[in-house]
């Protein structure tokens, strides 16, 4: 399956930012798998691990009433450096932080970055890529970020087995400053009438809820792979875990794509439910694995699950407004992402402590089935919203 043919968003600034995007996240994924070990090589309990690896949800989360309104008005670009530069502050702080009290603000002020950072890079490529290519184009844009979950995990257990934990962070801390420096050299305008403000409508989209609304409850099951995997693949005796991440993340590289194809094809009203149980399947698969065979598979589950559903819910958040308030759309998808982010991992924290990992691999896919709910009650909206059909008449109704 060729990319490149007929396709018009795949230009020089397309691949560009999809670059920037990929040294970004290939910074804070070779990190951020480390932050739950951290903790606990601090002392905290499952329930501190969780608070620990989802406290940068909140302020990620409080910034963007902030976030959202000032990428509609202001060069992205700009607000792409400074945030990057910020979660490298974050990461500094990381290198130096020798209790649970600093490793948590740390984390908040990787919030404040990741606020800005996650935005910026969303509404850039969809002010790129054409209306007609805008699902296969985020699709394909998310594949750099991918990719670099590929070896970024990894990447992040080997230096950590070879340099410890500060010179890691440190590492994970340039990589970031010269992934933001080189988004200045992006060609980005400000060619938009909305001026800054502060205004309750502005906040948030609310065209695009249904889709956050879904993507809320995927994420609060997600963040649990990243959070506890890795304990609890010690815990049953697999210690090479940074292979899923592998293993998934190459994953990604096909599932993204072929999804996003089947559903320009056929309609994301039929390949959204279906990622959805594929990513269902892969928590109760997680949950039974005691071999690095099994978990390998439940990696690949896993992409074709929330890896495949993840950049179909944020092209309907996307289409449902028009381009001048894609900063407040991009905004209301990470607000889902982000109150799963923050509630999901406590949670599942209580429940570790009460009956073990394994039960909370099995318990979370309940939420999944609560998603589903969701879909199916605003199905009609939905299909309208992916088939740009008189959606604010419908939405509205």
């Amino acid at each position: 399956m060729s990319l490149s043919k007929g396709n018009s968003f795949l230009s020089s600034e397309f691949i560009k930012i999809s670059l920037i995007n990929f040294a970004m996240m290939f910074g804070q994924s070779m990190v951020n798998i480390l932050i739950p070990k951290y903790a606990n090589s601090l002392g905290a309990t499952p329930t501190i691990v969780g608070i620990v690896t989802s406290v940068f949800a909140l302020s990620a989360l409080l910034i963007k009433p902030f976030s959202g309104p000032a990428i509609d008005s202001f060069n992205k670009k700009y607000i792409l450096f400074g945030s990057g530069i910020l979660i490298s502050l974050a990461f500094l702080i990381y290198s130096v932080a020798d209790s649970i009290n600093l490793l948590i603000l740390a984390r908040l002020v990787h919030g404040f970055g990741l606020g800005f950072t996650v935005l910026a890079c969303l509404t850039i490529v969809s002010d790129i890529v054409p209306e007609k290519d805008l699902t296969t184009g985020i699709a394909v844009f998310s594949v750099a970020a991918a990719v670099s979950s590929a070896f970024g995990p990894q990447t992040g257990l080997l230096l950590l087995k070879a340099l410890g934990f500060s010179t890691t962070f440190l590492i994970g801390m340039t990589i970031m400053i010269l992934s933001s420096i080189t988004a200045l050299t992006l060609k980005t305008t400000n060619k938009s009438s909305i001026k800054y403000r502060i205004d309750f409508k502005n906040l948030y989209a609310k065209e695009a809820l249904i889709p956050a609304t879904i993507m809320m409850l995927l994420s609060a099951v997600y963040v649990n792979v990243t959070a506890f995997i890795v304990l609890f693949s010690e815990s049953v005796g697999v210690m090479n875990i940074g292979l899923f991440f592998t293993v998934n993340a190459l994953a990604l590289v096909f599932s993204r794509p072929i999804i996003a194809r089947l559903s320009d094809r056929f309609g994301i009203e039929k390949m959204l439910p279906l990622s959805i149980v594929v990513f269902g399947l892969s928590m109760i698969f997680i949950s039974y694995s005691n071999s690095q065979s099994m978990f390998l598979f439940a990696a690949i589950l896993n992409a074709f699950g929330y890896g495949a559903a993840q950049p179909l819910i944020q092209s309907l958040c996307m289409k449902s407004v028009p381009k001048n308030r894609r900063g407040s759309a991009s905004a209301t998808s990470y607000y889902g992402t982000d109150i799963g982010y923050l509630a999901g991992p406590v949670i599942s924290g209580k429940i570790i402590e009460s009956f073990g990992y394994q039960m909370m691999f099995r318990f979370t896919p309940v939420l999944l089935g609560i998603a589903l709910f969701v879909f199916f009650s605003y199905r009609t909206k939905i299909i309208a919203i992916d088939r740009y059909q008189e959606v604010e008449k419908v939405l509205n109704s």
